[in-house]
Formats: C-alpha cells, structure tokens, sequence
C-alpha cells in the first residue's frame, strides 16, 4: 500500500472526540434534510410566483446540504494527519451554511 492511500481506521480505532465531532456533524446532517423537507411542503401550498422562489431556495438548500454530507464523507476517512485542517475546513463551511438556513427561515 502506498503512504499516499488513506485505510479508514475501524469504529473501534475512533477516538471519543471524533466520534463526538461526526455524531454532530450527521445530527446537524439529519435536522438539515427535515428542514428542507419541510420548506419544500411550504412551497408546494404557496401560490405559484411564491413557489418559484422557495423552490430556488430549497434546491439551494439542498445543494448545501449536499455538499456537506460530502465533506463528512472525507472527515470520516481523513487519517489523523488530515483529522484537524479538515474538520476545521467543515466548521468554516457549515457556519456559511448555517448562515443560508438561518435566512431561509424568514422565507417560510
């Protein structure tokens, strides 16, 4: 194997603050994908003008929400190395996406 390969350490290998990062960050994960499901029922009973512009907002919403699963997805396989820049990098990126859902709120 090279030096270069990342090898996800076992659950078992995981120490408690990790654990306790990634649990948050799904936690976080999991109230995102309701909060959008639920501003995508509001925007379905919304007159059709309104209707566009909330479905704007949820795909957007959406998108973000993505992008952070994605980066929880490289935070659980980054070695111990990569464990602190990229968390770090995931807690400046969620502050922003936490700041569009926040706004989106007032919307709905």
């Amino acid at each position: 194997m090279h030096t270069s390969e990342k090898t996800p350490l076992p659950p078992a290998a995981i120490s408690s603050s990790r654990r306790a990062d990634l649990e948050r960050f799904e936690a976080q994960l999991a109230e995102w994908t309701a909060l959008i499901g639920q501003y995508r029922a509001a925007a379905r009973r919304a007159e059709a003008r309104v209707r566009l512009v909330l479905d704007r907002i949820t795909d957007d919403l959406q998108l973000r929400r993505n992008e952070a699963s994605a980066q929880v997805l490289r935070l659980k396989s980054a070695t111990d190395a990569e464990w602190e820049p990229e968390r770090e990098r995931l807690e400046r990126s969620w502050q922003v996406i936490q700041s569009s859902f926040r706004r989106a709120e007032g919307r709905f």
